[in-house]
């Protein structure tokens, strides 16, 4: 819980959920369940990583909650060409989670210097 990454994911999952509401009824078991799926994904991903596997294990936990926001943002875009959904606040969220999970990578990438 101490990761920005992780709040902004949270948020995401929150404006995710909003916009579900306003998809058809029918949709409440296909494309709304699965965003459901990708979105919470991203935030359980970031929250197993962290505990404590060594950065490896983080990388890969990271990398899938990586996987889960491209899921989630195609989602989004098919909720918005078939049912002219507006879903441009959540694809800004989507690209600052994207933004802060690569930079989160990259600084677990970096070699570490001993002094």
């Amino acid at each position: 819980e101490k990761l920005r990454v992780y709040h902004s994911a949270m948020e995401l999952v929150e404006l995710v959920y909003t916009l579900i509401k306003s998809l058809p009824e029918e949709e409440r078991f296909g494309l709304a369940d699965q965003l459901r799926r990708s979105v919470i994904s991203i935030v359980l991903n970031i929250a197993e990583g962290t505990g404590g596997l060594g950065d490896i294990e983080f990388k890969s936990f990271l990398r899938h909650s990586l996987k889960s926001l491209y899921e989630t943002v195609a989602g989004l875009k098919i909720a918005e060409r078939l049912f002219t959904t507006d879903i441009k606040v959540a694809v800004d969220q989507c690209d600052k989670v994207g933004k802060e999970l690569n930079a989160l990578l990259k600084s677990l990438s970096r070699p570490t210097t001993k002094d």
